[in-house]
């Protein structure tokens, strides 16, 4: 059982339950002690009644002492018989063998004589007034009695009690919990500035724990925005520096012997690979600041996708790399077309780059449940299972199992400014060996939904 409002919930209610039936049980064995410490008492009742059925019987005859010792057994449930010196039942009852048994033994002693039975006190006493006659019997045991159906309901009312009362202390136990859990999973996704203020004005332990994590939060998000603003600052600092030497090269080129031509060819491919670098860690730096697509509006995602993957297929072609698209067609979605666009081109190109000559990227748009989903497959090597969750990170590469098939070695930014542009969406982008070989990356886009104030 996975919930912990549910595991407090039973384990107070199994508790208050014990105590219940505990103290119900303890409260039925000192009042059976009680009861049986009361024999003497029994007994001298006992005999009261018999000195009457025998008075009856004598007066009246056997009709009438029959018929007190019903009204005895049906007013206050006492079965009684009546013995002679001898030992016969008088009054031509069935006599049970546990009533013969105490018979006995009170005729051994020559006095009274008691047991219990299947919880009831059984008694023999002789009769004072009729010497020789014995009145033998079996009194009610009214705690039992009275204990049956009444005491069962009153014991259901308290465990029901008990489990309404462990629920609510459950509950309110739980809350707190479960507010911080809701505000951190905000703060993992993207919310930098969430914040548990409710949980931190307590001042028990779950207060303490509030605080501690909005601290921690707080530091991160410092941390987070700094690196940022650095990356960013670097980024676009560097874009002057890089301009102006694209431009010093374009000019030396005029006047450089035919034979450097090549190495001058050589740094410019890798000025303009320098230049996607600092563009890509612009447009990463650009999304991580926001929280929501800034230029939200409904377009054809089925035409989008379709231009990425015609895109594709044209860039793939020179290198005998091709791209099929199965689009479900009319499908529209409420989003920033640019973002979407370099999400999916991302992935398209990240597929190329490692498609075997002569593979083919399968990219495919379609509903499934409540979301849009975008499927990016390639036939290249994979990817190491245990790398899966982090092809996604900033710069994480995975050289070794997976080898770039296409001169253009990207920056490793691609899968990230996806993953992130699908995050301002609402969706999320996960990736998966497939069984036949190859990387397929999904996106998840959710539903339409009304923008929020």
């Amino acid at each position: 059982m996975r919930s912990y409002t549910l595991k407090l919930f039973w384990w107070f209610w199994l508790t208050a339950a014990v105590a219940v039936v505990a103290s119900h049980m303890i409260g039925k064995l000192a009042e059976e002690e009680q009861f049986r410490n009361r024999g003497e008492t029994m007994r001298e009742i006992a005999a009261l009644y018999g000195e009457k059925a025998s008075s009856t019987l004598a007066r009246n005859g056997r009709e009438a002492a029959l018929d007190y010792i019903a009204g005895l057994q049906r007013t206050i449930r006492i079965t009684g018989y009546l013995f002679d010196d001898d030992g016969k039942e008088m009054l031509g009852q069935p006599v049970p063998d546990y009533i013969h048994a105490i018979l006995d033994e009170a005729r051994k002693k020559n006095g009274p004589a008691s047991t219990f039975e299947r919880g009831r006190p059984v008694f023999a006493v002789p009769l004072e007034s009729f010497p020789g006659h014995y009145f033998a019997g079996a009194l009610p045991n009214l705690f039992r009695e009275k204990s049956s159906a009444a005491t069962l309901y009153r014991l259901l009312a308290a465990v029901f009690a008990a489990a309404l009362l462990s629920w609510i202390l459950a509950v309110r136990l739980t809350r707190p919990l479960k507010g911080l859990g809701k505000t951190m999973r905000k703060f993992a996704a993207g919310s930098l500035d969430a914040r548990e203020e409710r949980a931190a004005r307590r001042k028990d332990d779950i207060g303490t724990l509030a605080r501690d994590f909005n601290a921690m939060a707080a530091r991160i998000e410092e941390l987070l925005k700094g690196q940022r603003r650095l990356l960013a600052d670097v980024s676009h600092e560097l874009r002057s520096p890089l301009t102006r030497l694209g431009v010093a090269l374009e000019l030396a080129r005029r006047h450089i012997p035919e034979e450097a031509a090549g190495e001058y060819e050589r740094m410019e491919n890798e000025l303009a690979r320098m230049n996607a670098l600092i563009g890509s860690l612009l447009q990463l730096s650009r999304l991580d600041a926001l929280d929501r697509p800034e230029n939200r509006q409904t377009m054809d995602l089925s035409a989008l996708v379709g231009e990425i993957a015609e895109d594709g297929d044209f860039e793939g072609a020179p290198h005998g790399r091709g791209v099929s698209a199965d689009i479900l067609t009319g499908v529209s979605y409420s989003g920033d077309p640019a973002l979407l666009r370099s999400a999916v081109e991302n992935l398209v190109r990240n597929a190329l780059r490692y498609s075997p000559e002569g593979g083919t990227v399968d990219v495919s748009l379609s509903r499934q449940g409540g979301a849009v989903r975008i499927l990016v497959e390639d036939r290249g090597p994979g990817v190491p299972d245990e790398e899966l969750e982090h092809i996604f990170t900033p710069f994480h590469r995975v050289e070794q199992a997976r080898e770039r098939t296409l001169p253009d070695e990207g920056c490793g930014l691609g899968l990230a400014i996806a993953g992130r542009a699908a995050a301002l969406h609402g969706g999320t982008v996960t990736a998966r060996n497939r069984p036949e070989g190859g990387l397929a990356v999904e996106i998840l886009l959710p539903e339409d939904r009304p923008e929020k104030d």
